[in-house]
């Protein structure tokens, strides 16, 4: 059986194609009339709160109906905690110099 290109996860539970078909046209609709107003489609659709991610080759549209969403992370921009500081915690790195300066 073929994946679909789209997809809708909804408070973490992936849907149906028609569903999410139907969803991402809803979303295409409302984008074409109010580029990027994420918040008026998540309002307008019952939602809390809604954004777009790309997961191995698959478009998703990722909308909560009862809490806001973190913002997605890509991994290369997570910060990273350096050793013997608290987990999620990141100490923070002195600027460098410019080489020859003192």
């Amino acid at each position: 059986m073929e994946i679909g290109r789209l997809a809708v996860v909804r408070d973490g539970v992936e849907l149906g194609e028609e569903q999410a078909r139907a969803l991402w046209r809803a979303f295409s609709e409302h984008m074409e009339r109010s580029q990027g107003d994420l918040d008026g489609f998540a309002r307008d659709h019952g939602f809390v709160a809604a954004r777009t991610e790309h997961r191995r080759g698959r478009a998703v549209l990722v909308v909560s109906s009862s809490a806001t969403i973190p913002p997605s992370v890509r991994r290369s921009e997570a910060p990273k905690a350096r050793p013997g500081t608290a987990k999620g915690r990141v100490a923070s790195i002195p600027p460098m110099r410019a080489a020859g300066r003192k």
